[in-house]
């Protein structure tokens, strides 16, 4: 039976419940595990009493009035989170109990207020096939099972998640569930790797600042932690989150480690998971990064895309963008809106068209300026590494920033400008510098998050007395596609697009 919306299993006579993180009932077809079908049910609702003569209307109305002493509902909060159903075996209910708590955790400690519902992912796919969106803004699926989806499935999941949405995945600790959820995702989204995320993105920012976590070292999950290199240590260790992203947003959230469990308290479980503390740290993390990055996530569903006529042919500008592994197109729109910018505003005749290629394309030494942007590493190989060096001595110029001021893109990027010129290290440009005056004259800029304006930092190689590297720390494309992260450690967009305009004036000398 159902009571306030939410399924009440009643038991009969004696029976024996394995308990994992909640209440299991009955066998997953297939399996050889008891299926969870409801983790930490959520408490009734509290009955109503009114006075008993306020039962009869004291005038013959048409309708039933609503007693004078009867407590009122409040409005329902919006929905931020579906847990999904049905995706592995029929009848498979994932943790709904888990996430009603999580809700309730973060509306009494942080004052989040949102609802959740209960979704099965075939309605999810009968909406795509009718061309409905999905606008929950989170998909949760708890994958105690391996993951098992149907081609139709996985193609509303990815084109849900391409249109803004966020993908939840908890894998409650259970290697086999991790394994066939990668798989799944590498279906979906090739060539999106699903990578650790650094130490230093928003989702451990968002809200707590989450440098170290615990992991208990109990039951059978002490020997599968061993291989991650130790679970539970006194001291913590830094959280294991996981992501496929899109644009500079983790779009989809893989957890190996259990989050459920901690949300609905729950201690003595044999799984390898989190504390219930740094699990509804995490949990309030990732609804508040969610939240933030809405705007964001709409954004980067649509592309901008800008062609103008091709004047002047022999001075056209082609901004040549370099495709590396280190997630090298995070702000899809950027350069279009640079490039409509550098037409309107100055002199150059710009030629609206991006170009993207590999470094061992031969028509790199046909694009005399360059441009290299990501959130991780770009990783070239020891033979990009040499094209890159050539074409930068022989006239080449590059201009980088970190999107989203990503730590893990500029160590990895001041690592290859060692690699091409040892000898001649990147520096900060002096702030009487030519090309703060190349076109703007720019003293002070306007940053996200910073309240005062700043001195503009661009950092430079020279050969000789030509720049062959300009490099931004902070993010420049964000500002350019004027929707950027709200996280972004990055320049606002008038004064972005003001900065890369004196680069380009500057490297064109």
């Amino acid at each position: 039976m159902f009571r306030s919306g939410r399924p009440v299993v009643v038991l009969a006579g004696l029976l024996t419940a394995h308990l994992v993180c909640g209440s299991a009932l009955g066998q997953a077809k297939g399996a050889d595990k008891p299926r969870i079908t409801m983790w930490a049910t959520p408490p009734k609702e509290k009955p109503h009493f009114g006075k008993s003569g306020e039962a009869v209307a004291p005038l013959p109305l048409p309708v039933t009035p609503q007693r004078r002493s009867e407590k009122k509902r409040p409005p329902a909060p919006p929905s931020l989170i579906a847990n999904l159903s049905n995706f592995s075996f029929d009848g498979w209910q994932g943790s709904p109990g888990a996430v009603d708590t999580l809700l309730q955790t973060a509306q009494t400690t942080v004052s989040l207020w949102y609802g959740w519902e209960h979704l099965d992912i075939n309605k999810i796919v009968g909406k795509h096939t009718a061309g409905v969106r999905t606008r929950t803004p989170i998909l949760y699926l708890c994958a105690y099972y391996p993951l098992s989806l149907t081609q139709a499935q996985r193609a509303a999941l990815a084109d849900y998640v391409l249109e803004g949405g966020t993908l939840l995945i908890n894998c409650c600790g259970q290697r086999d569930a991790f394994d066939s959820t990668r798989q799944e995702l590498e279906a979906m989204f090739p060539k999106r790797p699903l990578r650790l995320l650094p130490p230093d993105h928003p989702v451990y920012l968002s809200n707590y600042r989450i440098g170290r976590v615990k992991f208990p070292r109990q039951g059978p999950a002490a020997p599968f932690a061993a291989e991650l290199g130790g679970l539970g240590l006194d001291d913590g260790e830094p959280p294991r989150l996981r992501a496929v992203t899109l644009g500079t947003r983790a779009a989809v959230i893989v957890s190996l480690e259990d989050l459920a469990c901690g949300w609905s308290k729950m201690k003595e479980v044999a799984v390898s998971r989190y504390t219930p503390v740094d699990s509804n740290r995490l949990g309030i993390n990732l609804i508040t990064y969610v939240t933030a990055e809405l705007k964001l996530a709409k954004f980067l569903s649509q592309t901008r895309d800008l062609r103008g006529p091709n004047v002047r042919p022999r001075q056209q500008l082609v901004f040549a963008q370099i495709v590396h592994d280190g997630n090298w197109d995070p702000n899809p729109s950027g350069i279009p809106m640079l490039l409509k910018a550098l037409g309107s505003n100055t002199s150059v005749a710009v030629k609206f068209v991006r170009r993207q290629f590999e470094l061992r394309n031969p028509d790199l030494f046909s694009y005399p300026l360059l441009y290299m942007t990501g959130t991780w590493e770009p990783a070239l190989t020891k033979a990009e590494t040499a094209l890159l060096r050539r074409h930068l001595a022989q006239g080449g110029t590059l201009i980088a920033d970190a999107a989203s001021g990503r730590h893990e893109f500029d160590v990895g990027f001041r690592k290859l400008v060692r690699e091409l010129f040892a000898d001649s290290p990147m520096q900060p440009l002096p702030r009487n510098h030519a090309l703060y005056q190349s076109f703007y004259r720019i003293d002070k800029l306007r940053a996200n998050h910073m309240e005062d304006a700043i001195e503009p930092r661009i950092e430079a190689v020279f050969l000789g007395d030509r720049p062959v590297v300009l490099y931004s720390p902070l993010g420049l494309s964000d500002g350019w596609a004027q929707q950027f992260s709200a996280f972004a450690r990055c320049y606002s967009t008038e004064d972005s697009l003001k900065l890369a305009t004196n680069i380009v004036v500057y490297a064109m000398q």
